[in-house]
């Protein structure tokens, strides 16, 4: 018997057979206390199971403790979990169409409009859905990291401080960038960032700035480039495993689309709001913030010009067909948000939530969406 199969056997084992408990499993790798699981799967869970009158009820695993970063796609096609997160590069061969609009982090670094672009995109684009039903899942929702930042344990200003450095990064474009500015890319979890900083191994971590708290870089950190290193949105923030979601009923499904709506907005707002907390803790702490200079400004322009020659030939080499009119498509719906969250209150999560539902959610069949 595979590990998968009976790793699934003994999830059924502890939550009941799906028809007898109608309790299922959400994964999700941060901890508990990260703004993209204490609300949307947390609070979440708790709601759908109260709008769903006990139909859909999820037991939240959180930090890893049901799935590990690398196997969360595996483990959610295998039934191992219902509802998951997953950071697309962790699997790029199984999700080359992710992987490819998910490195085009530089395009537009706005988290709140790459959270709905990447959410629309999912939804309805033929390529992305194509890429999901191959994959025995049913795409629910993105998301999108604040704005990435060297956060180093020395200092970091100028190009020519950079040059040279070991930046942690998630791979793909950013690690590009680094060997296009002289760095050396490392390629690690968020979860090994602090002990690399403190021995040694990375110079820089390379990550949102909510990170200086939720990973406990601000012990480690002495100071933080703002330079906008992209933002991170590959992969979903819930997809769904296919036989379950054709288990339950439209109506719940149309719960899970509400919900998920709500916390595509909220989450965005906790966001930002963590990151502005923990950067000024650390810099209570004696961290400094430098602002980039004119030649890693330039630099990163210029590569963002150069690199999407490279996306399209990664796509092609994984099979993607057409990746530059994907790319096109693409574009224009993060230009299409861009447009309609101009000039919307950003601290209104019902406006955004609103917003949400309107403009991509209502769209759907819950009746048709993900059963074929």
């Amino acid at each position: 018997m595979k590990i998968s199969t009976l790793m699934a056997a003994l999830a059924v084992s502890l939550t009941g057979t799906v028809a007898s408990a109608a309790q299922y499993n959400a994964n999700h790798f941060f901890a508990e206390r990260h703004s993209m699981v204490r609300g949307p799967y947390v609070e979440f869970a708790k709601n759908v199971a109260e709008d769903t009158n006990g139909e859909v009820t999820f037991k939240v695993f959180s930090a890893g403790s049901l799935l590990p970063p690398a196997s969360s796609l595996g483990g959610l096609r295998d039934g191992i979990a219902q509802v998951s997160y997953h950071a697309g590069t962790y699997t790029p061969a199984e999700l080359p169409v992710a992987n490819l609009i998910g490195n085009m982090a530089f395009y537009n670094t706005d988290p709140l409009v790459m959270a709905f672009a990447s959410t629309e995109f999912g939804l309805t684009h033929p390529a992305a859905l194509a890429e999901w039903k191959k994959n025995g899942i049913v795409f629910g929702g993105g998301y999108s990291t604040s704005e990435y930042h060297m956060q180093c344990n020395t200092k970091v200003e100028t190009l020519a401080d950079v040059q040279g450095k070991k930046l942690r990064m998630p791979g793909g474009a950013w690690s590009r960038f680094a060997e296009h500015i002289g760095a050396l890319p490392v390629s690690i979890p968020s979860s090994e960032m602090y002990s690399g900083l403190d021995v040694g191994v990375l110079d820089c971590a390379v990550a949102a700035a909510d990170a200086l708290d939720s990973f406990s870089l601000k012990d480690v950190v002495t100071s933080m480039n703002t330079l906008a290193v992209g933002n991170y949105y590959a992969g979903f923030e819930w997809a769904y495993n296919a036989d379950f979601w054709k288990s339950i009923s439209p109506e719940n499904r149309k719960v899970l689309f509400d919900q998920m709506a709500y916390y595509l907005a909220e989450h965005r707002i906790e966001f930002d709001a963590d990151v502005e907390k923990a950067v000024s803790a650390a810099k209570e702490k004696g961290m400094v913030v430098y602002e980039p200079d004119q030649a890693l400004q330039d630099a990163l322009a210029e590569f963002v010009k150069k690199d999407e020659a490279t996306l399209i030939a990664t796509a092609e080499e994984r099979g993607v067909e057409n990746p530059a009119a994907i790319l096109a498509d693409f574009k224009q719906t993060i230009d299409r948000w861009d447009a309609l969250l101009d000039g919307i209150d950003r601290q209104n999560v019902d406006a955004l939530a609103e917003l949400a539902r309107t403009e991509i959610y209502d769209k759907l069949d819950p009746a048709t969406y993900g059963t074929d």
